[in-house]
This record gives C-alpha cells, sequence and structure tokens, in this order.
C-alpha cells in the first residue's frame, strides 16, 4: 500500500476516502461550523454587489440543469455553476476568512462545492461536514509546502485560485464517493485547472478566482466519476504543478493530514482567522489598531495631521492600492482603511462603495497617510503611529488580530455578523434565524435542501 500512495494524489485520496465523520474531533467540527456560517452569510451580502449584473448575465448565457441553487438569487442552475456564482458572491466583498499558512480563503471554496453538491445529492449534514473539512486540509497541507515552505505566493500565485481548487475537488469527490482511483484522478485533473494571479487584487476578478476554484473542483470529480483520467505524478513530476508554481517548496514541511487538523492550528499565523472587516487581511491588525488608538487617545480627524504605519514588505506588497478609486481597490488600501477609521468612526458594508471612496474629503485625507515597509518589522504585527497637529503622537503595535485563534470571536459575534449580512441582503428574520439554527446543528441534518430555500428573500 505504500508504493500506492507514494504520489501525492494517491496520499490525498487514500485520505479522503479513509476519513469518516465519527473520527474527526468535534472541535474541528465545531470550527467547521463556525466557517461555513459565516461564509453562507457573507455570501448573502456579496450576492448584493455589482459583480452580481454580470454573473447573472453569464449564467443566462450558459443556461444550466436546475441541480443547484445561487444564493441571494433563488435562481437554479447546474452545480458547477452555482459553485461559481457562489464562490464570486462570496468573496467580492473580501469579508471571508483565511489564513496565512497558505495566506489564502480556504472556506469560500469549499463551502459553495458543498452546497451545490450537497443540494444536488441531497447530503447529509455529517457528510457535508466532512467533506467541508477534507477539503480545507488538504489546503492546509499543500500551505505547509508550497507557501509556508515555499515561495508559490510571493511569485505573485493567488493561493485561493490555485491550492483552493486542490481542497475543492476533494471535498467535491468525498460527496460524490468516489472510489480511489476515482479521487486520485479528480486530484490529477484539478491540478491542471488550479490558477489565479495575485495581478487581479482589487478588481472583481479576485473573487473570481474563489468561484472558479470551486467549480473547477466539482468539474474534476464529476469527469473522474465518468472515468476521466490524470497522471499519477501531477503534482510532483518534473513538470508537474509544484516545481512550475514554486521555484521553492518542501514537502518535507507537510504535517500529517489530520493530525492535527489546520483549521485547530491555535497559531493566528496559520489557524482560521475570521474577519470583523470586509477588507483584505494582508493588513489584518491595523483597523483594531487604528480604533484601540481613537479610544484609548480620544482621537479626533480635525486632529490629526498625519498618520505613519509601519509593517512586513509582504503586507505594503499586497495592499497597493495608495490612493483608490473604486470601493474594490479600496479593500487594499491601509490608507483608505485608517481614513474612513479617522473620519467615520467604523468600518463596515456601507465604507466601500465607490461613492464613498471618491469623496473629496476622503481622497484628501488620505494624502496624510504614509504606508512604510520598514525591514525592522516582523512579518505579521503592524505599528501605527498618529501625529496630532499640536505636536504629540500616539503609537501602537497591534498583534494578534481579533477574531483569530489567539484572539477568537465567540459564536455570539458570528451570529452577529452572520444577522448583519443577511440584513444588508434583505433576508427576513424568519429565515435568518432558521439558517442559524440548521447550521449550526448541521450534523443533525439529514438533508441540506431545506437551508438553500432560505436563502432568497
Amino acid at each position: 500500500m505504500e508504493q500506492e500512495k507514494r504520489y501525492l494524489t494517491e496520499k490525498f485520496a487514500a485520505f479522503v476516502l479513509e476519513t469518516r465523520y465519527p473520527e474527526i474531533p468535534g472541535e474541528a467540527t465545531h470550527k467547521a461550523k463556525q466557517c461555513i456560517l459565516d461564509t453562507i452569510g457573507v455570501t448573502l451580502a456579496g450576492s448584493t454587489d455589482p459583480v452580481r449584473s454580470p454573473v447573472l448575465k453569464y449564467l443566462e448565457e450558459v443556461g444550466g440543469k436546475r441541480q443547484s441553487t445561487v444564493i441571494g438569487v433563488g435562481l437554479k442552475t447546474s452545480a458547477p455553476e452555482a459553485a461559481l456564482a457562489n464562490g464570486i458572491f462570496g468573496h467580492v466583498l473580501d469579508y471571508d476568512d483565511f489564513n496565512f499558512c497558505f495566506i489564502g480563503h480556504s472556506t469560500v471554496v469549499v463551502v459553495p462545492v458543498i452546497l451545490a453538491l450537497g443540494e444536488m445529492l441531497k447530503s447529509s449534514g455529517e457528510e457535508a461536514l466532512t467533506a467541508f473539512i477534507l477539503g480545507t486540509e488538504v489546503q492546509w497541507r499543500l500551505g505547509d509546502a508550497l507557501v509556508a515552505g515555499g515561495n508559490h505566493y510571493t511569485k505573485g500565485w493567488h493561493s485561493t485560485g490555485t491550492i483552493g481548487t486542490i481542497g475543492a475537488a476533494a471535498a467535491a469527490g468525498k460527496l460524490l464517493r468516489l472510489n480511489f482511483e476515482e479521487m486520485a484522478n479528480a486530484f490529477s485533473i484539478a491540478v491542471s485547472e488550479a490558477a489565479g494571479i495575485r495581478e487581479q487584487f482589487g478588481t472583481m476578478t479576485k473573487s473570481f478566482h474563489a468561484g472558479r476554484a470551486a467549480q473547477n473542483g466539482i468539474v474534476a470529480a464529476l469527469l473522474a466519476k465518468g472515468g476521466f483520467t490524470g497522471v499519477r505524478s501531477a503534482f510532483e513530476g518534473p513538470t508537474g504543478f509544484l516545481p512550475l508554481v514554486a521555484d521553492q517548496y518542501h514537502l518535507d514541511q507537510m504535517r500529517p493530514l489530520g493530525r492535527p487538523w489546520g483549521i485547530l492550528d491555535p497559531d493566528a499565523q496559520r489557524g482560521v482567522i475570521f474577519k470583523l472587516y470586509p477588507c483584505c487581511g494582508s493588513g489584518d491588525g491595523a483597523i483594531d489598531c487604528i480604533f484601540a488608538l481613537i479610544k484609548e487617545h480620544g482621537l479626533r480627524a480635525e486632529d490629526v495631521a498625519s498618520v505613519d504605519c509601519f509593517a512586513h514588505e509582504r503586507k505594503v506588497a499586497n495592499l497597493r492600492y495608495h490612493l483608490p478609486q473604486t470601493g474594490l481597490e479600496g479593500k487594499f488600501s491601509l490608507e483608505y482603511w485608517l481614513t474612513i477609521a479617522l473620519l467615520d468612526g467604523q468600518v463596515g458594508l456601507q465604507q466601500f462603495t465607490d461613492e464613498k471612496v471618491r469623496d473629496p474629503r476622503v481622497q484628501e485625507f488620505m494624502k496624510r497617510i504614509r504606508f512604510v515597509a520598514d525591514p525592522e518589522m516582523p512579518r505579521f504585527p503592524v505599528r501605527i503611529q498618529v501625529n496630532m497637529k499640536n505636536g504629540q503622537s500616539h503609537a501602537k503595535t497591534f498583534w494578534p488580530p481579533k477574531a483569530s485563534p489567539e484572539n477568537p470571536a465567540t459564536d455570539e459575534e458570528l451570529i452577529l455578523k452572520f444577522r448583519s449580512c443577511a440584513e444588508w441582503y434583505g433576508l427576513p428574520p424568519e429565515k435568518i434565524e432558521k439558517s442559524i439554527d440548521f447550521i449550526l446543528n448541521l450534523e443533525k441534518a439529514k438533508d441540506l435542501r431545506p437551508l438553500l430555500k432560505w436563502m432568497v428573500r
């Protein structure tokens, strides 16, 4: 059997097939339910974004068998197309959870898979939870080798699109009950679909990476189920995925699958981080930091002369819009975040509109903020210094971010966020409460379809 599991396609396939729900610790299933609740809420809110129009026009053009629901729309289409749409809606606000292990968004590519296939197959809650946890775990372990132990991300790849595709295939294959041969082929096929570049940050296409990863995972699994084949050495071969997408990668840094589970990693530098603000996680901690300074010193925007923010060069590279002109660009602008925190006292969904970003007062205030790559700063914390017109300065360094494993969000806080997102979309109160109860008790569900019926006004 060791020879049979030699390649990653085979190791992943064996892991997916051999893992059963009773073997997964309760802490992992609870974290999974938190992730699913959070992402479904964000998807409802994201379905109101301007990206909705081109996505719906696309779905109208391609059509599709009425298998699975597009959240926030009520339209039914094929499972792959529903996963594409739901992945886009789930990621467009940049409000979904993420991690620094592979610097990506693991949940938003797997939730669309378990919802689309779960509805089509009438899967149980236990089946959906198992598939979700397996799909995220595969992403974590590839992250060990490619990102935490390599330069895949720094080369410019968007791990949500690349590594996410592999995780989506794992979840899809589990729900489709593929056999070993089929599952290994699904991973091999998925490797040839994996894509996504960081150059697209600040545009609609960043969210397309998440939707496409979910869609591709389902396509890979369905093709494999039908007999489509791929090479076993798709990851490690001389012209395989790993050497092509990273100059440096280290398979020996991959932790054992499920021992421990990635979503339970207690380190904020590796584990799940939920978002309290709808913007890029690269600057996580910066908004918490400025709000802490505002509270501690009673800061008012009109008294601020300038603001200096010091961070690792990776943060500065990702947050590259220093004078954004659109809401999407604003999600990748630390200068914008600090500006609206000082001017508005909040950083919420209503702040990330084109109109808000282009407000002359906002545009002028952003020029007072300097974002500096400091070689002395460690990779994760940020340091902010607010310089007042009266000559005083107030400084603070912040880490770990709120809602991270070391500074965790409670169920109640995530429920509040879900309600806020669902209300932003306009979901009726009774559907909001039914959805919360269903998701937080997902293991008891015999069929996922009732949940999808509540995902439209």
